[in-house]
């Protein structure tokens, strides 16, 4: 059996964009779950989510933003403050013995719409390069693994 350390974490979700924040509104036994008009519009039953309140497109190069779905987004961020946090070099994170665990529950389904309906009206070779991999089940593997 193999050693690990565990050197950073980070998170961001509907109840803080930070590690403090999160367990701050633990302690605090504040939820991040509220009505959502898009759900309403859509007539879904349950029209309540938790999306983090951050501005990802500020925090994000444009140029690395443009495969990523809001999954990706989050655990990018996320990556990043994991990676603050450990203090390791970027030649110790692009190291092969070097790893990183993240959850995530699929791509983003605005991205998988978008997609669907751009190859319904101009057929699959007018999607795009760029739409592939924020549809991906492995989006948030694939974009951070780059």
């Amino acid at each position: 059996m193999r050693r690990v350390v565990i050197t950073g974490s980070g998170i961001i979700s509907c109840i803080g964009n930070n590690k403090k924040e999160v367990l701050d509104s633990l302690l605090n036994t504040k939820s991040g779950i509220t009505f959502s008009e898009e759900y309403k519009k859509y007539n879904f039953k349950s029209q309540v989510c938790g999306v983090p309140k951050i501005n990802y497109e500020e925090l994000i190069d444009r140029k690395v933003l443009r495969f990523m779905g809001d999954g990706s987004a989050y655990a990018y961020l996320s990556m990043k403050e994991a990676i603050e946090e450990s203090g390791l070099t970027e030649k110790e994170v692009s190291n092969e013995k070097t790893g990183i665990i993240i959850g995530s529950g699929g791509p983003s389904i605005k991205n998988v719409m978008f997609a669907i309906d751009s190859t319904r009206a101009s057929g699959p070779k007018k999607m795009g390069p760029f739409i592939v991999p924020r549809t991906m089940a492995s989006t948030c593997s694939a974009t951070l693994a780059t």
